[in-house]
């Protein structure tokens, strides 16, 4: 097939090209194939895998090359090998014949393996050519990070909206992220899209080192709610026919039993997964010889025994023998590579740390502690897990030491890269180009032994930035009592190693003071309240004493002015009672003159208003008690007037006594003599109410 027949298979037209490959998305990517266009391998296929943001290894003569024969290095030293140096990928072609029948009967391949086990380059440099040879594949890449969520939209949106200039890229990349955190948008919708704009193609999403869903994204909700959104869209052992897009996910074994404590993904692990074990004696044999041979350089004889039995007295030896395989290669003689060579990098076990040393050796001593700071910022250290890289940013290492990242970078000791900061700009981030780095060179094992209580703190620290910056930076998220105390205290102790957190501890501080300044004058206004109440009550102390005062000589005066008053008030009834007694020793007397005359009515009446009287005041007179008794018993009944037809309702007896008149209910007015009691005389035409 022809490079212009090749072409009209791609799902999009493509924009940069270098030989075999194209990168989307990495502007260092990009520079880095420009420059490799020369590349003659693979000519058929142009193939992109989007987003992938690794910068590899150039494959362009080293200038510390020994020998000026324009050789590439086949070997990747600590890099992990990709599409664009497949040919030179030896040792894994049963595997990789495995995973790609597993594409065909499964939609999520998770594969789990041993650090430095090569399941990067198994599935970069194996799959994908794989299944580039089989056609009608389209291929993204992404890796969780600490925003696993942005990550993925990153792989995804190049996939249906291909023309995105840089910013339009990350700006929908973002906006995707959020519709995926709030359910807004399904993964499943997003594929169904892929789909339909290339159904002619299926889909390869490729989620590398999955570990670091667990090693760098803290928030446990986060995670789970990511792998809901994965685990509902690929279901493992699930019909081809109805999902054309394939997850695999490469995640270190060590990590296995974080991925098993989610019940959902342990159901998806426990249905099968793929473990990529060591290799064995002739597959480590072509990975030593066969690259080599490609070019026509051959191994003195016997180094490649040699070499092998070194390799299998070093765990994780892949790493370290690619490296010293690259080192190797530099000092081969003519088109030999020697005994005497392999001595001087200090063969497998060696090389690395050699290498790592010699490049250290040569800094300047302010130069090394500025080194030891910026290593321990690109390890993560492990909770019950080994140590794995951290990716930092430009922030994170302070900007005046990226000269010297840039130093490791061309040093092959870290990998640079750039990713997507916010809607209009990226930053610049660094990585150890292997983890093997961070397990095998001595120097940086120490500085961690030294350093691990610090570094451990500090990542905690910036998982509560990260929530501190996702709730908008509102004062409730800030670090607070014991928290801010060492924080105070790390800021003050090593500020080089807390640039990129500084500020969040500066405010913390400010909104510590702010309340303790609103605590003390909290506390000094209820002080002064508490004074002023004091001082009132005394006031009104003294009042209420000053008022008992006065109210006791005004009791004494009252009870004095009671007494009197009490006294005449006695003397003033008794008088009253004498006087009363006098009356009704009068009427008395009266009422017995009168019974003397023969006036029995009217000593009875005398006699008994002389009795009301004494009865009022509970008084006894015997003189009026006679009267009354003599009336009663001596007088009697001289007339009786009897005429009326109604009861009388009044009398009246005239000023001599000699006559009567009486009214009645009858409407008539009798006249009588008083003495004989002979009626007089009659007055009728009275109504009651004149009479």
């Amino acid at each position: 097939m022809t490079e212009e027949e090749a072409q009209k298979n791609l799902p999009y037209e493509q924009s940069q090209t270098a030989g075999n490959v194209e990168f989307s998305g990495n502007e260092n990517a990009m520079n880095l194939l420009n420059s490799a266009n020369d590349v003659s391998i693979n000519q058929s296929r142009i193939i992109t895998i989007y987003n992938y943001n690794y910068q590899q290894q150039t494959v362009t003569p080293s200038t510390e090359d020994d020998l000026d024969d324009n050789l590439i290095c086949p070997y990747q030293g600590l890099y992990h090998f990709s599409y664009e140096n497949s040919e030179y990928f030896f040792g894994r072609e049963v595997f990789v014949e495995e995973l790609f029948e597993y594409t065909e009967t499964r939609n999520f391949i998770p594969v789990l393996g041993a650090s430095g086990s090569g399941k990067s380059s198994v599935i970069l440099a194996g799959l994908v050519p794989k299944l580039v040879q089989a056609g009608r594949w389209q291929f993204t890449h992404f890796r969780p990070g600490n925003d696993p969520f942005n990550a993925l939209a990153q792989a995804l949106v190049p996939l249906y909206e291909p023309n995105l200039n840089k910013t339009e890229l990350i700006a929908q990349a973002r906006q995707l992220a959020g519709y995926f955190k709030n359910n807004t948008v399904l993964l499943s919708d997003v594929f169904a899209t892929i789909q339909q704009n290339n159904p002619q193609n299926r889909t390869l999403l490729i989620a590398d080192q999955f570990e670091e869903l667990y090693t760098l994204c803290p928030d446990e909700k986060i995670r789970r709610q990511f792998l809901d959104t994965l685990l509902n869209t690929f279901k493992s052992f699930a019909e081809q026919s109805s999902l054309s897009t394939v997850l695999v996910a490469t995640m270190r074994a060590d990590f296995l039993g974080n991925a098993l404590s989610y019940r959902p993904l342990a159901d998806v692990l426990q249905q099968g997964n793929i473990m990529l074990g060591p290799m064995n004696e002739n597959e480590l044999r072509d990975v030593i010889e066969k690259p080599a041979q490609k070019l026509g350089v051959t191994f003195e004889e016997g180094l490649v025994e040699r070499i092998l039995d070194d390799v299998d007295k070093q765990p994780g030896n892949l790493p370290l023998l690619e490296f010293a395989l690259t080192e190797l290669w530099k000092k081969r003689q003519g088109k030999q590579l020697t005994h005497k060579a392999y001595e001087d990098i200090g063969e497998v076990s060696g090389a690395l740390t050699g290498y790592a040393d010699d490049k250290f050796s040569k800094l300047k001593p302010e130069e090394k502690e500025r080194v030891r700071r910026i290593f321990l910022q690109l390890v993560q250290p492990g909770a019950g897990t080994a140590d794995t890289r951290r990716v930092a940013t430009k922030a994170d290492l302070n900007e005046s030491n990226w000269d010297l990242v840039k130093q490791l970078a061309d040093a092959r000791l870290v990998v640079t890269s750039r990713t997507e900061k916010n809607s209009e700009q990226e930053t610049e981030t660094v990585e150890v180009v292997h983890e093997a780095l961070i397990r095998n060179w001595g120097q940086l094992r120490k500085w961690m032994e030294v350093d691990r209580e610090f570094r451990t703190w500090q990542e905690q620290l910036r998982s509560a930035k990260k929530q501190w910056e996702e709730n908008h930076r509102e004062q409730g998220s800030l670090l607070r009592g014991a928290a801010l105390l060492k924080a105070e205290e790390k800021l003050q102790e090593r500020p080089e190693d807390l640039e990129a957190e500084k500020l969040f501890i500066q405010e913390s501080i400010q909104e510590r003071d702010r309340l303790q300044q609103q605590e003390e004058e909290r506390k000094e206004q209820l002080a002064k309240a508490q004074k002023e109440a004091l001082e009132a009550s005394q006031a009104r102390e003294a009042q209420q004493k000053q008022a008992n005062k006065k109210l006791r000589i005004g009791a004494i005066f009252l009870s004095v002015v009671t007494v009197a008053a009490i006294a005449a008030a006695v003397g003033a009834r008794n008088q009253t009672i004498q006087a009363q007694k006098n009356l009704a020793d009068s009427l008395g007397r009266t009422s017995m003159g009168l019974l003397a005359e023969g006036k029995d009515l009217d000593a009875f009446l005398e006699a008994i208003r002389a009795g009301k009287i004494l009865q009022k005041y509970r008084a006894k007179d015997p003189e009026v008690l006679g009267a009354l008794i003599g009336s009663l018993s001596e007088g009697r009944e001289r007339n009786r007037l009897l005429g009326h037809g109604g009861p009388v309702f009044s009398v009246s007896i005239s000023n001599d006594s000699k006559t009567i008149v009486s009214g009645s209910d009858d409407n008539t007015i009798k006249v009588w003599n008083l003495q004989t009691g002979e009626l007089i005389r009659t007055l009728t035409g009275h109504d009651s109410e004149g009479l």
